[in-house]
């Protein structure tokens, strides 16, 4: 229940380390885990075999995005896409927004350099990638895997 419809979320890296958080405290709380006891961060996920919360938002968010892209360019979604990438920024001063997106395309090329989510042509180019589900799986698994290295990374510091 806690992450139903997380596909749609764009979360900063704050909020997915408080969602992160959060998690942890439950699971320590289900295996009666308290404050004398420490266990890491590493452990207790293996002992409980899950995965940071964050992780599965990627997985969720990039499936979602999978399914979006392989439909017909007629949907609302695909519309609002085209409209998205159509449209001419203005840089506004101060903090950048997190958009879905801008999410997206962070991922995107964290995983793969070389690509990126910026341009109505780099839009095409993902839709024509994702036509064949094993390659849109690809792309999923190996960026799933990249969150999930880089959130372990994270992880082995801390300890409960």
């Amino acid at each position: 229940m806690l992450i139903y419809n997380c596909g749609t979320w764009a979360l900063t890296q704050t909020e997915a380390n408080t969602l992160d958080t959060f998690h942890r405290k439950q699971l320590c709380n289900i295996l009666d885990i308290h404050y004398p006891t420490l266990i890491s961060n590493k452990s207790l996920y293996k002992i409980c075999n899950e995965t940071p919360l964050s992780v599965q938002i990627v997985e969720s968010r990039w499936r979602l995005f999978g399914h979006i892209l392989r439909r017909d360019n007629d949907i609302q979604a695909n519309r609002a896409m085209q409209a998205y990438f159509n449209t001419l920024k203005t840089k506004f001063r101060g903090r950048p927004s997190t958009t879905l997106p801008i999410i997206l395309n962070k991922e995107l090329s964290q995983a793969f350099p070389q690509m990126k989510l910026k341009t109505t042509k780099d839009l095409q180019n993902l839709q024509s990638l994702a036509q064949d589900r094993g390659n849109c799986k690809s792309l999923t698994g190996r960026i799933t895997e990249f969150a999930r290295t880089s959130s372990s990374d994270e992880f082995d510091a801390g300890s409960r």
